[in-house]
C-alpha cells in the first residue's frame, strides 16, 4: 500500500513498537518513502520511521457531525474559523468541557459552549475550542 503526507496511521504489529519503545497510538505521516515512512506519534510529540508493511491506515468516516467528535480524535479548525485565528497544524481532542458565559457585570448566566480541550502539537500548547468550530482532520 502507497500511503502519503498527511495520512493517519497506526502500527499493524504491537511488538515491533514495544520493541522500539513507543506506544501504539495512531500517528501522521510526515514523510512517505517507497519502503518505509516517518510517522509523528501526536499524542507522545515523537517521531518513529517504520517499514510501510508495518503501518495500516486509519480511514475516517467524514459524515461525522460535530456532536460525534469524542476524546481521542485528530480535528482541526473549520477553514471559516482558521481565517481568524491562526492555530498551526491539527489537534488532539483531550478532554470535554464547557466555556461559561457571563454577563457584562461578570456574573455567570446560564448559558454554556460545549467546548473540547484540544492540544496542538505545534503549537504546544492546550486550547478550550467550542465543538462548532472544529472538524474531523483531513489531511
Amino acid at each position: 500500500m502507497q500511503f502519503q503526507i498527511g495520512d493517519i496511521v497506526i502500527s499493524n504489529n504491537p511488538w515491533l513498537i514495544g520493541l522500539i519503545g513507543a506506544r501504539c497510538v495512531p500517528g501522521v505521516i510526515t514523510h512517505a518513502g517507497m519502503y518505509s515512512s516517518k510517522i509523528r506519534l501526536v499524542t507522545d510529540d515523537n517521531d518513529i520511521t517504520l517499514m510501510n508493511d508495518y503501518i495500516d491506515k486509519i480511514t475516517m468516516d467524514n459524515d461525522k457531525e460535530k456532536d460525534e467528535l469524542k476524546i481521542g480524535d485528530l480535528v482541526e479548525l473549520k477553514p471559516r474559523i482558521k481565517s481568524i485565528i491562526s492555530l498551526q497544524g491539527y489537534g488532539t481532542i483531550i478532554d470535554k468541557t464547557v466555556i461559561k458565559t457571563s454577563d457584562f457585570d461578570g456574573r455567570d448566566t446560564k448559558n454554556a459552549i460545549d467546548s473540547f480541550l484540544v492540544y496542538f502539537p505545534e503549537e504546544d500548547y492546550t486550547y478550550t475550542i467550542p465543538c462548532s468550530c472544529l472538524q474531523l482532520f483531513s489531511g
